[in-house]
Formats: C-alpha cells, structure tokens, sequence
C-alpha cells in the first residue's frame, strides 16, 4: 500500500491505495492548528502498512530531500504553522515520505493520468484561497534555489485596488485569488452570479499572469484548477484575454487546447502526491 495527502490550507485528503488510480480508502480532515491536524492524519494511517507516503503540501517550504530541515514550512501562509515541520510530523507513517508542493503534485497527477498526459512542458495554476503555480520539465518538478512562487509575481492594478496578500500586497494572489475577489466585491466568490462585472474582472487578472507565464516558461498545456475555476464560464473569458494581450506576438495554437481543465477534476492534488512515490 502507497499513501498519500493533500495538505491544503482548509482540509487535508489523506489516502491508502494500491497505486494512484485505485484508492482503497479515502478521507478529508480540516487543516485546523498542527497538533490536532497531525492526530487526526496519524489516526487514520494508523490502520494501515504503508510502503511509502507521497506529500503534497502548501508551503513555503524546504523542499531539499539532503537538509535537516526537509519538510519544514518557512512563512506564516497558515497562521501557526510557521516552523512546523511535515516530514517529521509524518515521520511514524512511513520510512519512506516523498514531499512536494501542492501544485507541482497536482501537476504530476495531471501529467501521468490527466489532461497534461506527457506534456513535455506543463503548467498547473490553482486559483482559490491562494495562487500557487506548478511547472514541469520533462515530467519532473521546476525547481530552482527554492520552489516557485509564481503566484507572488507582480502585475498591473489599473484601478488601484488594495490587494490582500499580508507580504506583498498587489501580487498577482493578493489580487486574483479567492479572499481577494471577496474584499473587492463584498461577498464570497461562489455567491456572485455569473453575469457579475466580477468575472470578467477576474478574467483580465488571471490572463496577465497567464501571459508572464507564457512569455517565460512557453508552455505545451496550462491546466487552471481550484476553487475559482469551479466557475466553468470563465474558461472563455480568459482564453479571449490572453489572445488580446499576446496580441498575436506569436502562434498559440488553439487557445483552448493551451489553457484547459484538469482532467482528474477535484482528485488532481491526492492522485499527484501518490505520483511523488512512483
């Protein structure tokens, strides 16, 4: 048996399977504070022999299977889990843990079984409580002195709106994520109809960093997950603000094959950590 989590800022998806696409049992737990979450997520393991345990987790955090701090989160992007180290945390349930992003295994999962199948380039964006992007080479993890931080890149706010990001203000997070979107319009996201000015505003958002991301990485596939891109309608409008940005600099090819909906649709974050073991 392979184990796997998906460790979100509100809820964990802890897994037992035989391989990623045969999962003999799942569960979600709330990301409360650290001690109880761990209980909760040993509990569960508890009942089973784990060969190996994949870890998909929001950070940021060391990401460098060599350090002594492997697993460690290094800034408050949870309030009070700062300092906690997952690796360690985890370190009863299995001798074996593989730790990556969230996004880098949601990226995974895509490419092995989803959309991105193979994609020599492939570009996974969560949109939700936060922003966090994923790059693949070669179906392996980008990854450079630290993990990306794509959602953390600055881009134009034409209308001088206060972004929420705690460290850096009018990001592209601060600006285009879940929270932000409700301080912008005063109500939650999945209350605003789907003819509110809110959407194409967040199409124009999420196009300009599409585009800072094309400029840099060119990618074969963007796959769009989370929470905001529950929003299905917003698939188009996006797609229509990157052409008019790009400004047909270059071909794109078919924008509809470029910019895409996972295929594993809400499993892609559990099935990617259970990938991080193979």
């Amino acid at each position: 048996m392979i184990g796997g989590i998906e460790f979100g800022g509100t809820k964990c998806i802890v897994c037992v399977a035989k391989n990623p696409l045969d999962i003999f049992e799942i569960k979600e737990i709330p990301t409360s504070d650290p001690n109880s979450t761990f209980l909760e997520i040993l509990s569960f393991f508890n009942n089973f022999k784990i060969s190996s345990l994949g870890v998909g987790s929001f950070g940021p955090l060391v990401l460098d299977s060599e350090s002594t701090d492997y697993g460690l989160l290094v800034a408050e992007s949870k309030k009070g889990w700062n300092g906690v180290n997952i690796f360690s945390e985890l370190s009863s349930v299995s001798s074996n843990i593989f730790i990556d992003t969230d996004v880098n295994a949601a990226a995974l999962g895509e490419y092995h079984y989803g959309a991105g199948k193979l994609c020599e380039n492939l570009v996974y964006v969560t949109v939700g409580t936060g922003i966090g992007v994923g790059v693949l080479l070669g179906g392996k993890p980008h990854i450079g002195n630290f993990h990306l931080e794509i959602g953390h890149m600055l881009i134009p706010n034409s209308d001088n709106f206060r972004g929420i990001c705690a460290i850096h203000g009018n990001c592209w997070e601060g600006l285009a994520s879940g929270p932000s979107m409700q301080s912008r319009w005063g109500i939650e996201a999945t209350k605003l109809p789907e003819k509110h000015e809110a959407w194409q505003k967040e199409a124009e958002l999420l196009a300009i960093g599409l585009v800072n991301i094309i400029s840099n990485h060119s990618p074969d596939k963007i796959i769009l997950g989370g929470g905001i891109m529950n929003q299905k309608h917003l698939f188009n409008k996006i797609r229509s603000n990157v052409d008019k940005i790009w400004n047909q600099y270059t071909q794109l090819g078919s924008l509809s094959e470029l910019i895409s909906e996972p295929g594993l649709g809400k499993n892609s974050g559990i099935i990617g950590s259970m990938c991080l073991t193979l």
